[in-house]
């Protein structure tokens, strides 16, 4: 938010509502600052801490979760309903949105348990909004309050989940909006339940178990045993073309290496690449993953050590139906150099990370 003096009489945009998506802000607002490769928070990445027993340790490299795209809303809620909570994170840098498993803990294995808590009112708003859950745990007291705003233009789940350690119950007592405060008695952990106002009776409700897939290799949107197909991409003169990665590996092994100018551990080992090729065990690819306007300083690095190598760039022309390359890549957390190792197929048998040297090892 961006606070003016401007006078709405002099700027008539003040007064129009904006669609989601407008073409003022993806064709303006957007191609100046994220098109351009800016961010308004200084690529600032988001930071994740976990409480080790009272000390909060930095898990933000570690986990994953360490976006760069200017993160403005997060939802925790268990997703995929094992007893823990995730997070739903929208980026307004390139419009994602992430969804973070939570791993840290394995509810119900190690001693880990929880319970999960839905309201019902009986007077005045029928969510409870506002209500406070008190849960005891072996003496262990936390509280949370039921909001349904919690955040940057967020609304979280109307679902509670508590946390209890070893504990194998909880108490669990309801301050009712207005004041009134309700016990509900024990609850075993693992639990689900519905504490309805003036019962004073925990009823238990179904799990509804979702497994979230495993992660993406970072930097990836593809993995291991998944067959590419066509993609295209531009050649080294800006012309759009298709590639066949069963064509390029002529049944061979087909290294589809990606590397960028700036990068210097991309650029000294262009030359072992090239050999690699010539050799003719397999066949190497190498792809530019420099922004487009720097095509011309890719070109003039990889002519000093590509050799015969066969270069391609990013930066085709989106079309319907029609995967580009930079498809399968998350550029903000790709690491250079990767390899792509395809089967004669152009299936993905392995993503080696680094120098091919340093992943020989």
């Amino acid at each position: 938010m961006v606070a003016s003096t401007i006078k709405a009489e002099e700027e008539a945009s003040l007064d129009l509502e904006e669609e989601v998506n407008s073409s003022s802000y993806l064709g303006f607002h957007n191609s100046q600052m994220f098109e351009a490769g800016m961010s308004f928070s200084g690529f600032e990445r988001n930071k994740t801490w976990i409480n080790a027993g009272g000390t909060f340790v930095d898990l933000s490299n570690v986990s994953g979760a360490d976006t760069p795209n200017d993160s403005r809303a997060v939802i925790a809620h268990d997703f995929d309903d094992d007893g823990d909570v995730d997070l739903f994170v929208h980026s307004i840098q390139r419009e994602r949105h992430a969804l973070y498993r939570n791993d840290a803990v394995q509810p119900g294995a190690d001693g880990a348990g929880f319970v999960k808590v839905k309201l019902r009112a009986t007077t005045g708003q029928y969510e409870a909004i506002g209500a406070t859950v008190h849960v005891d745990a072996a003496g262990a007291k936390t509280a949370q309050v039921l909001s349904r705003g919690a955040g940057f233009i967020t609304c979280q789940a109307p679902e509670l989940v508590f946390g209890l350690g070893t504990a194998s119950s909880a108490r669990i007592e309801v301050l009712w909006p207005g004041g009134g405060r309700e016990s509900f008695g024990e609850v075993a952990a693992g639990s689900r339940v519905l504490l309805v106002q003036g019962s004073g009776k925990a009823e238990p409700y179904g799990a509804h178990p979702r497994p979230l897939p495993d992660p993406l290799p970072p930097g990836l949107l593809v993995d291991e045993g998944e067959l590419l197909g066509d993609l295209r991409v531009l050649d080294a003169e800006g012309r759009e073309t298709v590639l066949s990665f069963a064509e390029l590996a002529d049944k061979k092994p087909l290294y589809v290496n990606l590397w960028a100018s700036f990068c210097s551990s991309c650029v000294k080992e262009l030359p072992d690449l090239a050999a690699l090729d010539d050799g003719g065990e397999a066949r190497v690819v190498a792809i530019s993953v420099d922004a487009p306007e720097d095509r011309e300083r890719a070109k003039s690095v990889f002519a000093k050590g590509g050799g015969s190598l066969r270069s391609f760039y990013l930066g085709a022309a989106e079309a319907d139906g029609a995967r580009r390359f930079e498809d399968l890549l998350d550029l903000a957390r790709l690491a250079i150099p990767t390899t792509l190792v395809l089967s004669p197929e152009g299936r993905v048998e392995a993503i080696l990370r680094g120098p091919l040297r340093d992943a020989a090892r």
